[in-house]
């Protein structure tokens, strides 16, 4: 079981991942509000197949439910790991 969790410091660049699961925590801007909420989810990355969702209006309340739940995962920091599309004309 990993010790490493989510926080308000590293949700941005980090998620969980167990084999091709990912779980995590993203903003989500309303426009028309102009308020910011948080999406608790995790995916199939090799489908793109969302498997749990939950909208948080508490950036706590995200980071709490994925600590939770998927907390025993693998904690990976995305601004560190290496990519296939590094060379990316879209990069």
């Amino acid at each position: 079981m990993s010790n490493s969790q989510l926080s308000f410091d590293n949700f941005m660049q980090s998620v969980f991942r167990f084999q091709d699961r990912q779980a995590g925590v993203s903003l989500i801007f309303d426009p028309n509000s102009k308020t910011y909420s948080y999406n608790a989810y995790c995916l199939e990355t090799k489908i793109m197949k969302e498997l749990f969702t939950v909208e948080c209006d508490y950036l706590d309340e995200a980071l709490a439910l994925i600590n939770d739940e998927f907390g025993g995962w693998e904690l990976v920091d995305l601004s560190q790991s290496q990519s296939s599309c590094g060379t990316c004309v879209a990069k």
